[in-house]
């Protein structure tokens, strides 16, 4: 287990217990408590939780850390599905789409090999090596520089070429939608892009499971109001979803 995932896995006990107590998830996970203690040391100088005597305590409610690439891909797999499904529905052959990077678009991407004269950009490299052997799609990568673990390419040069073009939709994901309707991202050098994304199309889609809401990220994407739609899965809060329709805010519950 790597260190971003066995950190991801801290703070998700953090988020759903409060409190983490070493020697006890040492135990669960197989690992020593020396690693763990590590651990939160890191999350500790990251303002995401205090150290105490044994453990730690969580320092703010549903603060996340980005997780690698094959950890998304096994959360949520039917909630990701039945997104990806709705969001390939708003997709007409002839269609031109950006595809931000991230395991629920992914999911999309696997939906859109039977359309026709589709062009799809894309900073997400294991979408494009899906995409890249169907005659049916016309793929553009943006380059930049690869990430790893994410699979995923950021840099300025990425920014430069998605600022140039116009699409009809972009399918947006997100690390994390705030209790005060913003879309947040954990890692900073993918807003800009995301925030180039958003602007290079006619109608913006999020796609975000259930998971997200609430949660807390680094560094603000846009509101919720910016983007046309947002699809999620039906564990949304009620309460949330009264909240976001209450507001006018388009919300896909699949």
């Amino acid at each position: 287990m790597i260190a971003e995932e066995r950190r991801a896995i801290l703070l998700k006990e953090l988020n759903d217990n409060g409190y983490i107590q070493a020697t006890e998830l040492a135990d669960r996970l197989h690992l020593s408590a020396a690693t763990i203690r590590r651990d939160l040391s890191f999350l500790e100088k990251q303002g995401l939780c205090f150290r105490k005597h044994g453990g730690a305590i969580r320092s703010a409610q549903g603060v996340t850390l980005e997780l690698p690439y094959e950890t998304k891909q096994r959360r949520k797999i039917a909630e990701k599905k039945r997104i990806a499904e709705a969001a390939a529905r708003l997709v007409q052959d002839g269609d031109t789409l950006i595809l931000d990077a991230g395991s629920t678009t992914y999911a999309l991407a696997l939906l859109l090999l039977s359309k026709q004269r589709i062009t799809v950009v894309t900073n997400d490299l294991q979408i494009a090596c899906k995409l890249a052997s169907n005659p049916n799609i016309r793929l553009i990568c943006t380059g930049g520089i690869a990430r790893a673990s994410v699979f995923s390419l950021q840099g300025s040069q990425v920014e430069s070429f998605v600022k140039d073009i116009s699409v009809d939709k972009t399918f947006l994901g997100a690390d994390a939608i705030h209790s005060d309707n913003t879309v947040a991202n954990v890692n900073f050098e993918e807003v800009p892009i995301k925030q180039a994304m958003l602007r290079a199309a006619k109608r913006v889609f999020l796609l975000a499971d259930s998971t997200k809401f609430d949660k807390t990220g680094f560094v603000k994407v846009c509101d919720l109001s910016d983007v046309d739609a947002i699809i999620t899965d039906s564990g949304i809060p009620p309460e949330k979803l009264a909240q976001y329709q209450s507001l006018g805010l388009n919300v896909v519950v699949v």
